[in-house]
This record gives structure tokens, C-alpha cells and sequence, in this order.
């Protein structure tokens, strides 16, 4: 009870904190025990204060929460590293360098674009990643690239850019070609960079239900939902489009869903990934566009 208490009776201090998160963490525990008890701001503490006929059995269980605190495995946070933003100049240079080609070269829409049939049925799985370099026009282009460069921003600051680009790419691909056999028996083409877009919101999203996952003191129901319900509520609000601009909501969606199970798999084993692979990552990303490129351009 973060309030004024009763000035009619007696009253005594269980503790004091540094923060609010502490007093109030410590409140529920005499919440649970049915002990009303009210937060006061001591500048430059919180402090937890209890009826005094309540002061010997909230020391008794607040201090068997003290001990019990101290003997919980500690959950790793999630390291950040420093943000190198080498990554993201790189990522900016290649998406404007395809948008140059792709106005120079007309013909590569045809060569590139991400058509269901002939991903599914005839095996060209190379379109799955030369259609994230395509885009319908300028706006769309900047959309995507700016939203891809700021989820980007975070996932290699969480993995590092070589784990966060090589996720962001299959992702994105993963998405593309999951869509194409959504569609596979009807004349569906999909083009944009927006499918990795959200293949990395997703990715975010996964990465963060894992670390609270792993915790049990993180892994009560609604601290599960509230990554899950903010990852949706920006895929509906980012990725429901309109009409007018034909967009592609199952693409997005896929990407999402793909990004989910990714991130989430990229943090429970990016500890384990030797750091020499991960520079090997920060390659492989561009390499398979241009894979992929190199590819379809054969005809």
C-alpha cells in the first residue's frame, strides 16, 4: 500500500530500501500473509511499515524471504554489448545499392521477386532471398529501412552484428518462403525487405521470452504475455498496411512467427557459439544475397 496510514494507531518500520521495486517486492510478501502494511518515502530510502501488534511475525517472514533471496540462482542478464554502427552503415549501403540496380535494371524485378509457384514447385528457392532486396517504390524502400535498421540497432547490441544480420537475413528468407507455400497454388508475388523487418522484430521478441522464460522468478504468466502482446500489438499496428499499398500481412506474419522461434534459439545458444564463428555470421548474411542473386541472374 503505497499510501498515508492510519494516524490513530501504533506503527513500527520492517524495513528499509533503495528502491521502490525492493519495498514493494517485500509488501507482497505481507500481502500473502494477509498483514496490511503501507510504503513511506524516507528520502533517501522506502520504508515498509507495519501495524506494531504485526512487527514480530513481518520480521520472522520478511527475513526468511532475505535468506531465501540470497539462495536463488542468479539469472544472467542479457549483455550488451557496444553498439558498432559499422554494421548498420553496411546493411544501409547494400539495401541502397539493390534499390540503384533494381531502377537500373527493370528486368530484375522479374529475375528476383519472391513468386510462390516457382518457389514451391519449381524449387527456386533463391527468390525467397533476392525478393528482401527488392521494393514496389522509394517510400516503401525507406520505410523498410529505416524500421529494419532500428530493430537491427538492438539485436546487435543483444548478439553482436554477426549473429543479429545472419538471423535478420534467414529470417527474413525463412518468412518469404513459408509464405510462397501459404500461397503455392495461386499467382501470389511478394517483394520488400519487409518480411526480415519483422523477422527481426520477432527475433526481439523471442530473445526476450526466453531470458524471462529461464527465470523462475520471471516465468509467471503475465510477464510471459507482455513481450508476446507488445511484439503482436506492433506487428498489427507496423504490419497491417492498407489496401492501396498491397501489403503482404501473411509475410509479415511469417516472419514474425519465424523470428520468434529464432530468437528465442539464438539466445540460449549464442553463449556457446565460438567467437570466430561469429565473425564467419557478419559474412554470411550479405553472402547469401549475393548467393542468391548470383543465382537467379543465371536464369
Amino acid at each position: 500500500m503505497d499510501e498515508d496510514h492510519p494516524t490513530d494507531l501504533a506503527f513500527v518500520d520492517v524495513g528499509r530500501y533503495e528502491r521502490l521495486s525492493q519495498a514493494r517486492e517485500r509488501g507482497l510478501v505481507l500481502s500473502a500473509m494477509g498483514v496490511p502494511h503501507w510504503i513511506v518515502r524516507d528520502k533517501p530510502d522506502f520504508v515498509l511499515r507495519v501495524e506494531a501488534v504485526h512487527q514480530e511475525k513481518s520480521a520472522v517472514e520478511l527475513e526468511k524471504y532475505e535468506i531465501e533471496a540470497k539462495q536463488r540462482p542468479v539469472v544472467a542478464e542479457p549483455v550488451w554489448e557496444k553498439l558498432s554502427t559499422v554494421s548498420l552503415y553496411v546493411a544501409a549501403w547494400i539495401m541502397g545499392s539493390f534499390w540503384f540496380l533494381q531502377n537500373y535494371r527493370p528486368a530484375w524485378m522479374e529475375h528476383g521477386q519472391a513468386i510462390s509457384a516457382r518457389i514451391i514447385h519449381q524449387g527456386e528457392w533463391w527468390r525467397a532471398f533476392t525478393a528482401l532486396t527488392l521494393h514496389g517504390d522509394f517510400s516503401h524502400f525507406i520505410a523498410n529501412l529505416m524500421a529494419g535498421l532500428l530493430f537491427a540497432a538492438f539485436l546487435v547490441r543483444l548478439w553482436g552484428s554477426g549473429l543479429a544480420w545472419l538471423a535478420i537475413v534467414l529470417s527474413g528468407a525463412a518468412g518469404n518462403w513459408l509464405n510462397a507455400w501459404f500461397y503455392r497454388d495461386q499467382p501470389h508475388i511478394s517483394i520488400g525487405a519487409s518480411t526480415a523487418v519483422f523477422g527481426a522484430l520477432g527475433l526481439l521478441v523471442g530473445g526476450e521470452f526466453f531470458i524471462r522464460l529461464s527465470s523462475a522468478h520471471s516465468r509467471e504468466r503475465w510477464q510471459l504475455i507482455l513481450p508476446l502482446g507488445a511484439g503482436l500489438a506492433l506487428l498489427a499496428f507496423l504490419g497491417s498496411g492498407d489496401e492501396q499499398n498491397r501489403t503482404d500481412l501473411m509475410a509479415h506474419f511469417w516472419g514474425f512467427t519465424i523470428g520468434l522461434f529464432m530468437g528465442a534459439t539464438v539466445n540460449a545458444l549464442k553463449r556457446r557459439v565460438p567467437r570466430g564463428i561469429r565473425r564467419a555470421a557478419a559474412l554470411a548474411a550479405p553472402l547469401l544475397l549475393l548467393i542468391a542473386w548470383w543465382r537467379a541472374l543465371l536464369g
